[in-house]
């Protein structure tokens, strides 16, 4: 180690030289967690939103980062965990940073699957003295499938509410498509969002609007919200996430002769489908896929067959707030879609809630903190989101969040309706 020797110093260099040093170690920084799928089929939803949240994190620092009870500013920083799309893994970090002590709030997880499991271990109602789950809160970015927030109270999320849009979007069919009479459709039955969104949201919501199942009538399909879901999946032609043939499915979605094509996947399964559809000369004269979809990841994967394919979406760079959001995604390596997008919003939720509640950062209060934190995001009724003002169900932990239709034209998506 080499060693500086000063000499000669006056009074006035060694008070000025002992101030600096105790600024220095006087600085706090407000750490964040956050982690999602990294690996597997999914991964590029995991790296679009560590993408987004390198570039929020920046963003609060270059603007002085975030101002603490004392009126001192601390610096913003993060960790961002591979979860994967595995339950285990995603509790496993959880637990890993909640018994950490060091992040004050999560962002996390990607999969519907993993959050149903992930929030499961956390403490169900606040101040439960015989309940040990897990007590730090969580605000997802990505996690979707409808009905996850009221698991814990302390979990939230900030993600579109997908029951709202499928609902207006087929009653936009109904009303711009009058000639269009039936649907026929098919999921990804080994992932939760998107089997559960189609066989509980997305045929419901059809049926309400007069549409019919190509196949004829589905015994308990009635229109409300889960109706019959057992028997919708029955009918339909599914398939696995990992799968990469799907020339009996699409067999049988050009035999149905349906006027509109339902596709409740995932980019990777969704290109999938699409390309043995288009090779099958399968052509119906609408497409309807799922949020998750309406991302970069279909367009770079297979953009001439997704051609026409309309999607409920809570983002879209329409807006100069999302504009930005996504050339950031981008120069951090990512992309910014329905569910990295939100990740933006939430840091800045983040920022918000920890100056109105008065945080420290001082690690010994980090249980006291993460309350604070938690009872004020509990208390927001409105926030600022990248397509305009966002309303939560206080009660449920949920997020009422602006939407478009986007439509595939051309290799992009392109905003078809705003209901806004």
């Amino acid at each position: 180690m080499k060693y500086v020797k000063f000499r000669n110093l006056g009074l006035g260099t060694t008070v000025a030289l002992a101030l600096t040093c105790s600024a220095v170690v006087a600085e706090t920084t407000i750490n964040i967690a956050g982690w999602g799928a990294k690996s597997g089929p999914l991964r590029s939803f995991g790296v679009n939103s560590e993408a987004v949240i390198t570039a929020a994190v920046a963003r609060v620092n270059e603007q002085g980062g975030v101002k603490l009870k004392d009126g001192s500013m601390a610096k913003m920083a993060f960790e961002y965990h591979d979860s994967a799309c595995s339950a285990e893994q995603g509790i496993s970090v959880a637990r890993m940073v909640a018994s950490e002590g060091k992040a004050l709030v999560g962002i996390a997880p990607t999969c519907s699957g993993v959050a149903a499991a992930m929030f499961g271990v956390f403490q169900k109602e606040v101040g439960d003295a015989g309940d040990t789950g897990l007590q730090m809160p969580i605000l997802t970015d990505t996690a979707v499938r409808n009905g996850l927030g009221k698991i814990s109270q302390w979990t939230f999320r900030n993600t579109p509410n997908e029951p709202e849009m499928y609902d207006k979007l087929w009653a936009w069919v109904a009303t711009n498509h009058p000639e269009l009479k039936t649907f026929y459709g098919g999921t990804e039955t080994d992932q939760g969002h998107s089997n559960g969104t189609y066989s509980k949201v997305i045929v419901q919501a059809a049926t309400r609007h007069g549409f019919k199942w190509s196949g004829g009538e589905i015994e308990g399909l009635t229109g409300d919200i889960a109706s019959g879901f057992k028997a919708v999946l029955a009918a339909s032609s599914n398939w696995l996430m990992a799968d990469t043939n799907f020339s009996v499915q699409a067999r049988a979605f050009r035999r149905s002769g349906a006027d509109i094509f339902v596709i409740s996947a995932h980019p990777f399964t969704t290109c999938g489908i699409l390309k043995e559809l288009k090779r099958q000369r399968a052509e119906p004269k609408l497409m309807i896929g799922l949020t998750s979809s309406s991302s970069a990841e279909v367009m770079k994967g297979c953009a001439a067959e997704a051609e026409g394919i309309i999607i409920p979406t809570s983002f879209a760079p329409i807006t100069d707030a999302a504009k930005e959001v996504a050339a950031l995604a981008n120069a951090n390596g990512g992309d910014a879609d329905l569910h990295s997008a939100a990740a933006w919003e939430n840091v800045m939720i983040i920022k918000r809630v920890i100056e109105a509640v008065g945080i420290t950062g001082d690690p010994a209060k980090i249980e006291e903190e993460r309350l604070a934190v938690r009872n004020g995001i509990e208390a927001l009724k409105t926030t600022e989101g990248l397509l305009g003002q966002i309303t939560r169900v206080q009660d449920e932990g949920e997020a009422l969040k602006p939407y478009v239709f986007v439509q595939a034209q051309a290799g992009n998506w392109a905003v078809i309706h705003d209901p806004r």
